[in-house]
């Protein structure tokens, strides 16, 4: 049967069945070239790419032509678009997709680096206007340091009498044979033990004088107390973070009123070796070689303040004393 009298019958007949199978006389290339039914032709396209009834790949492009004729725009007509790739591409094309890529991704990259230096300026702006969070093991740089005199502090007057309070006045008489002229202040017992360490590794050399000091001043308030204990600790506690004259000396005093002798020895040996020649510290050496039965020693040492201080009488009268002994 020609493809005009399939075609002829097909018209006589009543509507085209879709659901059912495309006869084989239909996928011809006459049969195609007159049919108008867009609906049949793109289940005949179909039926031609299953390959169910042979592979015809002339006949699939006419079938796809003659669709496209009479419905650009059909479903049947798409093609899937596959993924580019280096083996679908030319060597130029897939060489000049490379460099744009590269390229953008240097743009990008720069940007991203330049915003990341702005913000950086921005965060070291803020961090220097803020203070450290309490608690936290944070140093302040020297230059950011601001030191306060404590005589510039409008402290009440109890306050500023402890902190301008001069141990080394009270000390002057090593024997502690002089009269006070302020009432002593109450000393409380039973205080927990004072640890004499303070581990200070995480501060600045600023930060050390001032606590260093702080401490010291904590020693004068227990001395003034008669706390001695109390005041040899906190003394222990200041030269562990820095060592000073006037930690030791005020030490060797407090040690020597607990009748500590050896210990006080120590402290004023150290006094001499930072500053030889301490005045304080060779009358209380005297003192203590006095109390140790080195008589010849200590007057070696009186002598030696009365070289530099003729009229001192501390140590004219000591001198006198170890001379009668």
């Amino acid at each position: 049967m020609s493809a005009d009298a399939v075609f002829s019958l097909q018209n006589q007949s009543s509507a085209v069945d879709y659901t059912g199978k495309v006869p084989v006389e239909h996928l011809d290339y006459d049969y195609i070239e007159k049919c108008k039914d867009v609906k049949y032709l793109e289940k005949i396209l179909k039926v031609l790419r299953s390959g169910d009834e042979g592979i015809y790949p002339h006949l699939i492009k006419f079938c796809e032509s003659h669709l496209h004729k009479l419905h650009p725009r059909s479903p049947a007509l798409r093609k899937e678009n596959l993924v580019a790739t280096a083996a679908s591409l030319s060597k130029d094309e897939w060489s000049q997709i490379v460099d744009d890529f590269l390229q953008t991704w240097q743009e990008e990259t720069k940007k991203t680096e330049t915003s990341l230096k702005q913000q950086s300026m921005f965060d070291d702006l803020v961090k220097e206007n803020m203070p450290p969070i309490r608690g936290s093991n944070c140093s302040i740089p020297l230059s950011r340091v601001k030191v306060v005199s404590i005589d510039n502090i409008p402290y009440p007057n109890v306050f500023h009498s402890i902190f301008r309070f001069d141990v080394e006045r009270e000390c002057e008489m090593i024997d502690g044979s002089v009269v006070k002229n302020d009432p002593p202040a109450i000393r409380i017992t039973g205080h927990s033990k004072i640890r004499t360490k303070v581990d200070t590794s995480l501060l600045t050399q600023q930060e050390k004088l001032f606590l260093a000091n702080r401490e010291k001043e904590k020693g004068n308030e227990a001395f003034r107390s008669n706390d001695y204990e109390e005041a040899v600790a906190y003394y222990s506690r200041s030269l562990s973070i820095i060592p000073t004259v006037a930690a030791y000396n005020n030490r060797a005093q407090a040690e020597i009123n607990l009748k500590h002798w050896h210990n006080a020895m120590t402290d004023c040996q150290s006094v001499l070796k930072l500053e030889p020649g301490n005045m304080k510290a060779l009358l209380r050496r005297a003192a203590l070689r006095k109390h140790m039965g080195q008589f010849q020693l200590a007057v070696e040492d009186l002598r030696m303040v009365l070289m530099k201080e003729p009229h001192n009488a501390a140590a004219t009268v000591g001198d006198r004393s170890s001379e009668a002994c």
